[in-house]
């Protein structure tokens, strides 16, 4: 009797050391459904673009693993998106007011936890990361001329960092030989092309009835009115297949180099 009081005495007070923590969490996460609802259509309106209808559209980015690489809690998420990322394409919304702001982050809160990466049963042969790390960022490849690994790169092509957290090796097998076969839609490129025929091509920010914004392949941002474009749409990656450039050794060499890269969301 004595070993059951004395487990029981154990259990309430775990319970009651664990109570605040939860409080704090609840209240750190809770919102009303009208601010998630909110938060949806200004989500539409001004992340879809690049981070799409899951949250899982830019690379190293997963909205519903609940974790961020730069914000810890819900009035970091809330600075982050007003404040933007230095040298990134995450630009300060200065439109939004913080109760917009505050919004957007609930209707994030609300998306579907994920569990880990989709199931992936292709097979695929793993090299050394060290030699991939070297290939990756040779003349021979040109990789690190576009993709960035926590910096470096171009603004278009994503941040590879936290690749390996989020892709399978299938998948980024199939990235490297078949670039084309699957394209995520916050990394498709659009092209415009004006009424004298001009035409610029960039990353898709954002787009509405009347107006396209771009991210253009010089790095600067663009923003066009319809009524004045000849023609403009989605074209194919740039992403150049590697199929007969790289050796078997090689490949599984690059893949088991980014499959190395799991930085922290």
């Amino acid at each position: 009797m004595k070993k059951i009081l004395r487990l029981l005495w154990s259990f309430i007070r775990c319970s009651l050391l664990l109570a605040p923590c939860s409080f704090l969490w609840a209240q750190e996460h809770s919102y009303a459904p009208s601010d998630i609802e909110n938060g949806r259509g200004l989500y539409q309106a001004n992340c879809l673009g690049c981070h799409g209808d899951d949250g899982d559209q830019v690379e190293g980015v997963r909205f519903t693993s609940g974790r961020f690489r730069r914000a810890s809690s819900d009035e970091d998420l809330i600075r982050l998106i007003r404040e933007g990322i230095p040298n990134t394409l995450m630009i300060p919304k200065t439109n939004l007011s913080y109760g917009d702001t505050r919004a957007i982050v609930a209707f994030v809160r609300s998306l579907p936890t994920g569990g880990g990466m989709a199931r992936d049963d292709r097979e695929v042969r793993i090299g050394d990361a060290a030699r991939g790390e070297a290939l990756f960022f040779s003349n021979e490849t040109l990789c690190s001329e576009c993709h960035g690994v926590n910096g470096g790169g171009n603004l278009v092509s994503p941040d590879l960092g936290n690749i390996g957290a989020i892709r399978t090796p299938g998948a980024l097998e199939e990235a490297i030989l078949e670039p084309l076969a699957e394209v995520r839609a916050g990394q498709r490129m659009y092209q415009v092309m004006d009424l004298e025929g001009r035409v610029t091509v960039g990353l898709l920010l954002n787009q509405d009835t009347h107006s396209v914004q771009l991210l253009t392949e010089d790095q600067r941002l663009r923003a066009y009115m319809k009524q004045d474009l000849g023609s403009h749409g989605f074209i194919p990656s740039p992403m150049p297949s590697y199929l007969d450039v790289l050796s078997d050794n090689e490949v599984a060499d690059l893949v088991a180099y980014m499959i190395s890269l799991k930085g922290e969301q």
